[in-house]
């Protein structure tokens, strides 16, 4: 009896040091992504369909100015600190688009840093965590967001998986490029399901919930 308990016991250890090792290894390569991209959220000022798709025209307009400002940009921080500069110009792009659509609502423009669990776009998969963000409020902010990746530009345009992995390699390499080109992997399903729980727990503390 003895015996089996300390072999359990050592079975759980192993176990345990098997876990935490993936979990570094796993949060290390989230961590560069994470490092690596610059996130876009616009939100739409309610559900309606009319809401809705000023949302999306506003999207557009904002992806392809951020496009254009972000073209010499090789880091995440220079394209933060171009869309911190010329946020002003993003607010009236954004109010000339709802205007000649015959809406008055308010725009705000925030680059802040911000939570999202795992999320999928055109072939790229970005593990959950808190990211810096170009955040877009319309009106009272209470409708259906959208999201994609503004550095390095998957928002414009066409693209697939095959366009998308070549836009991630300008800012990720090795493992961690793989774990946002690769998810249908077994082994990188493995990774994201881990990070993805630690950082909800981590997400919940912060949140004080």
């Amino acid at each position: 009896m003895k015996a089996k308990v300390i072999c359990s016991l050592l079975l759980f250890a192993v176990f345990f040091g098997f876990m935490t090792v993936m979990l570094i290894i796993s949060e290390g390569e989230a961590e560069q992504i994470r490092d690596g991209v610059l996130r876009f959220h616009i939100v739409a000022n309610s559900d309606s369909d009319y809401d809705q798709q000023n949302k999306m025209s506003v999207r557009d307009g904002i992806a392809q100015l951020c496009s254009e400002l972000f073209y010499d940009s090789d880091t995440k921080q220079q394209a933060i600190d171009s869309a911190m500069q010329n946020s002003d110009l993003i607010v009236d792009k954004a109010r000339q688009i709802l205007e000649s659509r015959g809406c008055s609502d308010e725009v705000s423009v925030t680059v802040r840093k911000r939570f999202f669990p795992t999320r999928n776009y055109d072939g790229v998969s970005l593990p959950a965590g808190v990211y810096d963000t170009v955040d877009v409020q319309i009106g009272s902010a209470s409708g259906q967001n959208f999201w994609c990746v503004m550095f390095p530009d998957i928002c414009i345009g066409a693209s697939d998986s095959k366009d998308n992995r070549e836009k991630m390699s300008d800012v990720l390499t090795g493992d961690a490029l793989d774990m946002t080109t690769e998810s249908e992997n077994p082994r990188i399903k493995f990774k994201f399901a881990l990070v993805e729980i630690f950082e909800n727990i981590k997400n919940f503390f912060r949140s004080g919930k």
